[in-house]
This record gives C-alpha cells, structure tokens and sequence, in this order.
C-alpha cells in the first residue's frame, strides 16, 4: 500500500513536484498544504485523484507538527528557507516524520546539517537541497568523486549563458539572487568552512573544453560538500556568463553592500536594464564569448585531486535537462521522494543528496524527464569527462 505524504507548498516548484510524485504507486495519498487552502487545491486536482488540499501556516509551530505526525514523508518547497528552512525541519524531527527540501540558501542549510544529531536520536531521515543546484549539482559531484582517489578542490558550476528562458522577471528568486551576490558567501578554504566575498574570479580547466573563468556565488553546494567529503581542502560554487557582465554584477554588490540600494532595488534595476539593452548589448555578449573561453553545460561538477598517483580533473554534467527550471527543481524533489519510499534513502540523520542517495539510482530515474535538447538514455545521461 502506498504511503502519506505532505507537500508544504503550492507555488511553481511545489506544484510540479506534486504532480510528478502523486504518478508513482509508492504515493498512496497526497496532502499539499498552503497558507491559502485555494492554492493548495489548485495543486491538488492535478494529481490524479490522490491528493486533497489543506490550509497551514508553517510559522504555527503546533499546527504543523500535528500535520506532519500524519504523514509518513514531508515534501517541504516553502521559501525562503533561511526563514523557514530550520523551523521546519524541527517540526519534522518533533513529528517523527522524514523530511526532504529544495533548500537553496548556504547558511540554513549549515545550520540543517548540524541537527544531524537531533535527527538520528529521533529516527528521522532528512535531506536538505533536493532540486537542481543544489541537488543535480550534488549528485554530479559525488559521480565526480567516485573517480578520484584525493581531492582538493571541488567545484559545482551553474550556467546563465545556457538559460532555456531568455526574459528575466522580477521576483523572489531575483531578491535571492542578489543576496547571493552580495555579502560574504560560505566557502571551504584549507578544510574549513569561511566568509569570502561573492563574485571572486574561479578559474577551471574543464576537460575537454578548456578555461573559463567563473564568479563565485553563494550557495549551499560549497557547504554540503564540506560535510560530505570533509578531506577536501577547497569546495566552490561558481556562475557561468559573459565577462563582459560581471562589472555590471560586481557594481551590484558593491552598492548594497554600502546600504546604496537594497536587494529589491538592485534586482529591479538588474530586470529593467536586461529589459532594455537592446541590440547593442546583445552583440556585445555574444562578442565576449569569444574571447572569454569555451561554452559550458548548464549545470556541472568538476573536481580536481588524484587517482593511480596522478594528477587528475573530472567533470560530470548532464546531456539533457527538464524544460524549464521549475521542472529541474520539483521533479529531483518528487524522485528523491520516490527513492526514499522504496528504502533506498541513507539515514537516519540530516543528509545532503550527495550522501543521501546513490547517483545510479536516481539519473536512470530522472532520464525520462529530461528532454532538452532532446530525449537522452538513462546510459547517456550522466557526461564524464577527464583529463
């Protein structure tokens, strides 16, 4: 008989995710709570019967523990999690329930990994950052790892030159973008996790390709990695696009940093001026790409140490992608779900995806939603490169 599962959440992501798990026999029913009952139900009569609306405000600490003792799974996609990622997850470990999330924030996902403890004295399997970056990320890495003897640096890389969506709107995830790109960032630095500035210059040697320069931006991958594979002295996150819009980015931080503008003003002013470059800036772009390096995929790992005694880089990077990012972000959440039904989750404890699942059970499970450039086999999925 299939199990409960709660799906905290009714936005893009949460819908998605919703719709791909509710498919699977392992579900055998589906709660999707909102703090609006309407968004909840709107998500719910598209998942084939096996779903029913409910109204939550996660912030009610009793309410939601009582929701969770319910469930035997707890599907969690409400943002922004470094306000809501931590206090959830202790419902979970409160309620005794599992847990999985599409965490995209570096400190709560620190301040996650360290309930471990808590999670384990409670029986609780919890993964943090199930979706795209982080979470395909993550899985890319540990294929990496799987490849090297030593490493010292670790680096996950995400593309905005390869965007499938060329408009950029305003919204949360533009406000989270510039934190991202603002502050200090969490990064690992001779084994230890420190405060560095966003937007520092990260070169890589992608085999195959060549060098590239990447921006380093804050995110949760340089900090699991940390607590995955705590030997490896260097763990990095970095973006991929045009040099000739890193000033651009770089002014960015630099002025709300000095309190000049405040994160939505600076993600307006970004959105109205991707809006209005017209042309000429368009030209200007391309033109950069040739002198700024090889083209990159869209999501990658690469990692460089040692194997047999030699100095070795190793990449891993997907040959097709879901179509849009609210499918690259819910559907991983949806089949980590599925995994951890069918006993195949490590645990108890907080985990990352890295540790949680086994990378050759969950691409051959993700290849048939990936259809980007086109349909891709399971066997072809997962692209290894080395030098």
């Amino acid at each position: 008989m299939g199990k409960n599962v709660l799906l905290l959440g009714a936005g893009g992501m949460g819908a998605l995710a919703a719709r791909t798990v509710a498919a699977f026999e392992e579900v055998g029913h589906l709660t999707v709570a909102s703090l609006e009952r309407n968004d909840a139900a709107r998500v719910a009569v598209s998942c084939q019967g096996k779903a029913e609306a409910v109204a939550v405000d996660v912030t009610d600490h009793e309410a939601l523990v009582g929701l969770m003792g319910r469930a035997d799974l707890v599907l969690n996609c409400v943002g922004p999690f470094f306000r809501f990622g931590p206090p959830v997850l202790r419902a979970a470990i409160e309620a005794g329930t599992d847990y999985l999330d599409i965490c995209d924030d570096p400190a709560p996902t620190r301040d996650m990994l360290d309930m471990d403890r808590q999670a384990r004295e409670a029986g609780v399997t919890a993964v943090v950052g199930m979706g795209a970056s982080p979470g395909l990320t993550n899985l890319l890495a540990a294929c990496v790892m799987d490849r090297l003897e030593a490493a010292e640096r670790l680096v996950a890389g995400w593309n905005i030159e390869e965007r499938t969506d060329d408009s950029l709107e305003f919204s949360a995830a533009v406000i989270h973008w510039m934190a991202q790109c603002s502050g200090t960032i969490l990064e690992c630095r001779d084994g230890a996790l420190v405060d560095d500035p966003p937007l520092a210059d990260l070169v890589i040697d992608y085999p195959g390709r060549g060098k590239r320069t990447l921006y380093s931006v804050g995110h949760p991958e340089p900090v699991s990695f940390h607590y995955s594979w705590p030997q490896v002295r260097e763990t990095h996150c970095g973006m991929v696009m045009p040099a000739a819009w890193i000033g651009t980015f770089r002014g960015y931080r630099d002025a709300i940093d000095a309190g000049r503008m405040s994160l939505e003003e600076a993600g307006r002013d970004l959105v109205a001026s991707a809006a209005g470059a017209g042309w000429v800036e368009a030209l200007l772009t391309a033109l950069s790409r040739f002198v700024d390096g090889p083209r990159l995929p869209l999501f990658f790992a690469l990692g460089e140490g040692r194997r047999d005694g030699v100095t070795k880089t190793v990449a891993a990077s997907l040959a097709a992608t879901p179509a849009d990012m609210a499918s690259m972000t819910g559907v991983p959440l949806a089949l980590g779900a599925v995994l951890h039904l069918r006993g195949k989750a490590s645990g108890p404890g907080v985990l990352a995806p890295e540790r949680a699942f086994d990378p050759g059970e969950f691409f051959p499970l993700f290849a048939p939603y990936c259809t980007m450039p086109g349909p891709c086999a399971a066997s072809r999925l997962v692209a290894l490169a080395e030098a």
